[in-house]
């Protein structure tokens, strides 16, 4: 009951809401299972990288960044996808609204008695359930 109790009720209904719009999105524009599957691979990914610890984000990324090539190499594919994100403002909304809503709940957790691996396990499943409700809703709507 305690576990309940801590909960960051009102982010984790944001990102539930945000992810229940995704996937409403996604039912009506009869998207094939593939993006279904993809969107599920990206919900792991980002509450994987909320909740890693940044020790090993920062060990990661200064071992890739040693390099003069490697650094150069990045610094080219970051501006790609600036420009990526720029053209196609209107999709690259949504990924940017669900990654900020999942922020939101990471940094709501973090403030409570959880460790990483269970606000890895909050942040997927409520954001799989919001996703679920709204390929639902879109049903029964």
């Amino acid at each position: 009951m305690f576990f309940i109790k801590a909960l960051p009720r009102l982010s984790l209904l944001l990102l539930a809401g945000t992810y229940c719009n995704f996937g409403w999105t996604l039912a009506t524009a009869e998207s094939p299972w593939w993006v279904w599957v993809l969107s599920i691979v990206f919900i792991f990914l980002m509450a994987e990288a909320l909740a890693a610890p940044w020790s090993i984000i920062r060990t990661i990324s200064v071992r890739w960044l040693k390099s003069d090539y490697r650094t150069f190499f990045t610094v080219l594919l970051g501006a790609f996808f600036l420009v990526v994100f720029l053209s196609w403002l209107d999709i690259s909304a949504y990924g940017l609204a669900l990654l900020v809503s999942a922020a939101i709940a990471r940094l709501d957790l973090q403030t409570g008695p959880f460790r990483p691996w269970q606000d890895f396990l909050i942040l997927f499943v409520v954001a799989t359930l919001g996703l679920s409700l709204g390929w639902a809703l879109s049903l029964i709507f």
